[in-house]
């Protein structure tokens, strides 16, 4: 189980370098800024929760790229599905548990 109560599963995923370095550098960037410890995880699960949130299917993914391409047009569209979207998540931010603070 973690903080919230959900349980949880290990997942086991193979990233290159610079996907590693990238989530590393998001993690010692909210570190040095908010003192807040973010590891790889939470990224990694707040990426799921957008996808979930945005509705992106895998229906007829071939490729990452295709991914991507979906995600990206489903987040720039400018419809008012995605500003729909857009102030759900930053008002789902905004009431989200406190983080952890490393002391």
């Amino acid at each position: 189980m973690n903080e919230q109560g959900k349980q949880v599963h290990r997942v086991v995923t193979f990233l290159d370098r610079s996907q590693v370095d990238y989530l590393d550098k998001l993690g010692k960037d909210a570190l040095f800024s908010t003192g807040v410890k973010f590891p790889r995880t939470r990224v990694i699960s707040a990426l799921i929760d957008l996808l979930r949130k945005a509705n992106v299917s895998g229906e007829g993914l071939r490729t990452d790229q295709d991914l991507e391409e979906r995600l990206l047009r489903r987040l720039t569209s400018g419809t008012p599905e995605a500003k729909r979207l857009a102030s759900e998540l930053m008002e789902a931010s905004q009431h989200a548990p406190a983080p952890r603070i490393r002391g």
